[in-house]
Formats: C-alpha cells, sequence, structure tokens
C-alpha cells in the first residue's frame, strides 16, 4: 500500500486505542510513524529497481526487522516525547509497525514476515496497493463525531468481509467454468477496477491469464501460454536468475526464443496485466554450452534493463581479491 493509506490506516488505530490526533500526543505520533516506517526500504531504490524490488517488503516488514527498527525509533522519539517511558513508545511504535505489514497482506504483492528464515511472501490477495473506498472509510471513521464512529467502523470492517465474500464467489465461478483442468489457480483484484479479479489458471502444459467480473457471467481470456519443456524448466528456474524471480512472484512463466547461436528465456510475472502486457520480466540469455550470456530484470516494461548480477562470479572476484591482497601482504 501507498504511504498515505498507510499514514491514515497509523490514525485509525490511533483513535481507536483512544488516543488524541495530535502532534504533542507521544502516542498518536508513535503510531502513525510506526505505521509508514516499514517503506523506509524504499531507499534502496538508490541502487536501482532490481536492488529495490528484490528487498522491498523483506527485511523491514518481516517481524524480525519490526522488533529491532522499534528498538531503534523507540529510542530517537524518547529525545522529543520526555513526559512518556521508552517502553510505552516501543510498544505503540510496534503496533503501528504491526498494522502497516499486516493490512499489506491484504493485497497480492505480500511481504515476507518471517525473513531472514523463510523468503515467502505472505498475501492475501484481497485488495490493490490504493483502494479508494478502503481509504474512505477509513477516513471517515477518523474525522466523525463519537456518535457515528461505530457505524463508519462497521462500514469498513464491512468493506473488507465484502472483498473476501467477492474473492470466494469468483473462485468458485472460476472452479466451475475450468473443472477438471485446474491444477492451481490464483486469483488478485484487477488494476482496472473494482469488481474484476485476475486470474492465473495453471493447467497441464499451459497458463491461462484471464478475468472475472463479478457482474458478468463471461471470463475473459488475456493470454494463453504453453509451457517450456519440463526439463528445461527446472534448469533456468534453478539459474540465480530464476531463483530471483521465483522470490519475486508467486506466478511466473517462461518463454524461449532462439537467436542467432543465443538462446533466450523471458520470465514472465503473471500477477499484473495492463494495457495489453504484463508488468514486469527478466530476461536470461545462454550460449549453446549454457554459460550465461546476459541477464536482466525489466519491471514496468521491457524497455528498463537492470542487469541482474552473478552471485557465483561476485563470490568468485571477492575470493581473488582476498587471495590477490594475502599474496601482496606475503
Amino acid at each position: 500500500m501507498d504511504p498515505i493509506t498507510h499514514g491514515v490506516i497509523g490514525l485509525a488505530v490511533a483513535k481507536i486505542t483512544g488516543n488524541e490526533i495530535s502532534l504533542n500526543d507521544a502516542v498518536t505520533i508513535s503510531i502513525v510513524i510506526g505505521s509508514i516506517f516499514p517503506d523506509i526500504d524504499i531507499v534502496f531504490q538508490k541502487w536501482g529497481d532490481y536492488t529495490y524490488l528484490k528487498n522491498h517488503r523483506g527485511l523491514t516488514h518481516s517481524i524480525l526487522g519490526l522488533i529491532v527498527s522499534s528498538v531503534f525509533m523507540s529510542v530517537l522519539l524518547k529525545f522529543i516525547y520526555k513526559g512518556i517511558s521508552i517502553y510505552q513508545i516501543f510498544l505503540w511504535f510496534l503496533l503501528g509497525e504491526l498494522a502497516h505489514s499486516g493490512f499489506d497482506l491484504l493485497n497480492s504483492y505480500g511481504a515476507k514476515l518471517l525473513w531472514p528464515f523463510c523468503s515467502k511472501k505472505f498475501s492475501l490477495g484481497i485488495l490493490n496497493s490504493f483502494d479508494p473506498l478502503f481509504i474512505s472509510t477509513l477516513i471517515g471513521y477518523i474525522i466523525s463525531q463519537p456518535k457515528y464512529e461505530n457505524i463508519t467502523l462497521i462500514l469498513f470492517v464491512s468493506y473488507i468481509g465484502f472483498r473476501i465474500l467477492m474473492k470466494r464467489i469468483v473462485l468458485k465461478d472460476i472452479y466451475k467454468n475450468f473443472s477438471g483442468k485446474c491444477q492451481k489457480l490464483s486469483l488478485l483484484p484487477s488494476m482496472t477496477g473494482l469488481f474484476r479479479w485476475h486470474f492465473i489458471l495453471e493447467e497441464p502444459g499451459r497458463n491461462v491469464v484471464g478475468e472475472k467480473n463479478l457482474l458478468k457471467r463471461s471470463i475473459k481470456i488475456f493470454k494463453v501460454l504453453d509451457k517450456i519443456e519440463e526439463e528445461v524448466l527446472k534448469k533456468v528456474s534453478f539459474s540465480y536468475v530464476g531463483k530471483f524471480f521465483n522470490e519475486f512472484t508467486p506466478a511466473y512463466h517462461v518463454l524461449c526464443e532462439n537467436i542467432g547461436n543465443v538462446t533466450r528465456y523471458i520470465f514472465i510475472d503473471l500477477r499484473y496485466y495492463i494495457r495489453g502486457d504484463f508488468l514486469h520480466h527478466a530476461i536470461l540469455e545462454m550460449d549453446k554450452d549454457d554459460n550465461v550470456v546476459s541477464a536482466s530484470f525489466n519491471p514496468y516494461s521491457m524497455d528498463r534493463i537492470n542487469p541482474i548480477p552473478n552471485p557465483d562470479l561476485r563470490l568468485n572476484n571477492t575470493l581473488f581479491s582476498r587471495f590477490k591482497v594475502f599474496l601482496e601482504i606475503n
């Protein structure tokens, strides 16, 4: 979710806990800053899209990261708000951060809650990163008078429940239409409409990507992608590019094309389809001896090329440099 939505969530949490919405209230400030702080991983953007998206919603969104950052920030905030114990600041700041990661679980991108012990991104996939109705119900609660607070809170909870119900209904419809063929089905909110749901269907030999509008009976198919040979797929999936992309997205497809003596493998993130194309790609090029010719991450556009460093070469270069220094010293 975007920083504005997270800030609004922080204000709502502060109000629910009975605190004053004021810059002078240490509890409110701790919760609000905590509700935004995990997105500090935006600093990784300094090193490019590859580094940023590889680390986004990892360290700073994990339970371990939340605890460590809460300790650090509570010490800093204690210098500003002296009338409250550091222990209280820590708890309220941590509450804000938990709200941040918790609500990030509601969209399809997810968060690595158990990093570094587990690199899986957990996701419920019921909201987009920015949902105008979601944020409107929260703002309604924040600005509402005491006699209307329960009504606005019920509206907020009801909207979350409505999204969950929508997903269940759409899942049922898709299973009904693809009965007996489905090996795996992923469903996430469409980026182009409240009642539209984007689905990724894995069948024997192919992946089907489409959209189901809750208000319509028909199902729209965007792409039908034939799978490459299982042996080849395993080979490229276990490459360093494949391992990165597998961590980046739980649903991807690999295309294969030959260009002279080079074989190009195009990794496609199947989650986000907009304006007739998928949003994120990675490209791995190998020669006839399976040596890597080039490797790149192409987020948002195929023209946005970010080289993916080979970790084996980096390790070898590091070892060589250390060995060279050792020889010079001795």
